[in-house]
């Protein structure tokens, strides 16, 4: 039964594709199960008696109700896959359909006019032959939120294409030619957002475990460089390195050597080679970045199909448990940018 026209009557908020819900045996009100739960009964339970229907409630008081007594719903459900889309969507966000009539009209136009219907498309699929991922064209430029994939292909064992856009969220397309390339090819791409914000990338994309062993060893590395650089010996090492240097004493900075001792030169070079060292995780973190993520993402996925939950459920599930964590990242960049400047300062 569809309750995307309904409301809650507990919480007043209006049913989403998914939501756990619980119907009234005596009147039909439905209400989420946990605001059921929490009020212990029916919403609507001291008018049972008299015969209450809610749904004949319901027409005479929703404002909003249209001639034949149905509300206008939320949601926009797509004629391709059926999947039940926020009303202000353009396209499917399982799929890609276009959901306004005039958006499939210019896109078949388009497809009808273009030379190549597949250009675009990674690995010589075309979307638009394959019943379940139709381009949608913005001008002259095909683009797929699927990346041509459909979703129903796996990508790896027990997942599917589409799950996996369910879970990943942000910035679908590229993970799914990503995923694509690396269960086909077994290569991936350089991840440059994880090379430039190393563990706090992986903790925006919910991979606490990897993202916190990162962000230590880089916070550990710039207090390590922050606490040798304002320690009084250094200073002093560093003051008498430099006037050797500045005064020609010194050709350059290698010659150093004969004026003092390993111990002290590897002292001297220790923030460089600290900075050397967070470079190397940082480019790490670059080339591994997206197989990381690929295998989070497959091992959350099917840890959550291993408890039989239904279709809707899943893709709740999924969307919850996957998806970003903006706040939590952009408060590690906040710490760290602190930390790094904090030298200065002192």
């Amino acid at each position: 039964m569809e309750f995307s026209k309904y409301k809650c009557p507990v919480c007043g908020e209006t049913f989403k594709p998914g939501d756990d819900v619980v119907v009234c045996p005596e009147c039909g009100a439905p209400h989420h199960r946990e605001c059921y739960e929490q009020l212990g009964h029916c919403c609507f339970e001291e008018k049972h008696s008299n015969n209450f229907s809610f749904e004949e409630y319901y027409k005479e008081n929703n404002k909003e109700a249209t001639e034949d007594g149905s509300a206008e719903s939320d949601f926009a459900k797509c004629p391709n896959c059926g999947y039940e889309n926020p009303k202000a969507t353009f396209y499917c966000e399982k799929c890609g359909f276009p959901l306004n009539e005039q958006d499939r009209a210019n896109n078949t136009g388009a497809a009808q006019n273009t030379s190549n219907p597949g250009q675009g498309v990674p690995f010589g699929q075309n979307p638009q032959q394959n019943g379940n991922m139709p381009p949608f064209v913005a001008g002259n430029i095909a683009f797929d939120p699927m990346a041509g994939i459909n979703p129903d292909a796996p990508l790896a064992d027990d997942v599917t294409a589409g799950e996996m856009a369910k879970f990943v969220g942000k910035n679908t397309p590229y993970f799914m030619i990503v995923f694509n390339k690396i269960k086909v090819f077994g290569s991936s791409r350089f991840n440059f957002c994880a090379f430039l914000f190393s563990g706090a990338y992986f903790l925006y994309r919910k991979m606490i475990g990897v993202g916190i062993a990162i962000c230590a060893a880089v916070l550990a590395i710039t207090v390590g460089q922050a606490a040798i650089m304002l320690t009084p010996s250094y200073q002093n090492l560093f003051s008498e390195a430099y006037n050797l240097v500045s005064s020609g004493q010194m050709y350059n900075s290698f010659s150093l050597t004969s004026q003092f001792s390993t111990q002290e030169m590897l002292f001297l070079y220790s923030p460089l080679i600290l900075s050397i060292l967070q470079g190397i995780i940082m480019l790490v973190s670059g080339f591994t970045a997206n197989r990381i993520y690929y295998k989070h993402c497959t091992k959350k996925i099917r840890l959550i199909k291993s408890e039989n939950v239904s279709k809707d459920e899943l893709d709740s599930r999924l969307e919850k448990s996957g998806g970003v964590n903006l706040p939590l990242a952009v408060c590690v960049l906040v710490v760290y940018m602190i930390i790094s400047y904090l030298p200065s300062f002192l």
